[in-house]
């Protein structure tokens, strides 16, 4: 039975390492459009959100049209997010505020998820109020977005504040279901069981024998 403990200790060890390197890969949730709000041609908020995994997070949506008498709409209903505007244009913004956090050490990139996408409008995700990442034309589907992509990645290792923000010269829509974070600076599963694996094995060497009785 002892013979078998060093090698019981390392199937365990290895266990526990890769629950642990499982759990740090996990997503941050930033905001899974649950929490119903809802404005058109103004502001409304700042709205404590739930479910976020961001400590104190609040959100506030502001819809305005370039022209009298158009409508711009932003709203948050049963996990999706919809933007929408008149026919001569506008913008919407969707900001986030919270805790200051080390987001950098937790995560590499975010996920935004499009369900669907008009081509006539842009769209920036801006850090901190002033690091910005802008794309047009973003198809269907999960896409991720680095923080090494935005003009200053540096925010992310101080981020307070977090901004979708809309905009179009022509009537346009769009609607998501989902702003999280993905990826890690973790190293992978593999290298760290092997790593402490070959210590460990090190360490334990070969089972003494026992020492012959004397006469």
């Amino acid at each position: 039975m002892n013979k078998c403990l060093p090698g019981l200790r390392l199937v365990l060890l290895a266990l526990t390492l890769a629950l642990f390197a499982g759990n740090a890969v996990s997503a941050t949730l930033i905001d899974d459009f649950s929490d119903f709000q809802a404005i058109g041609n103004g502001s409304d908020g700042p709205l404590p959100i739930s479910g976020s995994d961001l400590s104190g997070i609040t959100r506030t949506l502001t819809a305005t049209p370039f022209a009298n008498g158009d409508t711009s709409e932003v709203v948050v209903e049963q996990g999706l997010l919809t933007v929408s505007n008149g026919s001569n244009g506008g913008f919407a913004s969707v900001l986030y505020s919270f805790d200051t956090i080390d987001l950098a050490s937790l995560a590499g990139a975010f996920v935004l998820a499009t369900e669907f996408m008009d081509l006539s409008h842009q769209v920036q995700l801006i850090a901190n109020g002033s690091s910005i990442f802008g794309f047009t034309d973003l198809g269907l589907g999960e896409h991720i977005i680095a923080f090494s992509q935005f003009s200053d990645a540096s925010v992310f290792g101080h981020l307070t504040s977090l901004e979708l923000k809309f905009q179009g010269t022509d009537a346009w829509d769009a609607q998501f279901r989902l702003l999280a974070t993905n990826g890690n600076s973790v190293p992978e599963p593999s290298v760290i069981a092997l790593l402490a694996i070959g210590l460990l094995a090190s360490g334990f060497g070969s089972p003494k024998k026992p020492l012959l009785a004397k006469v």
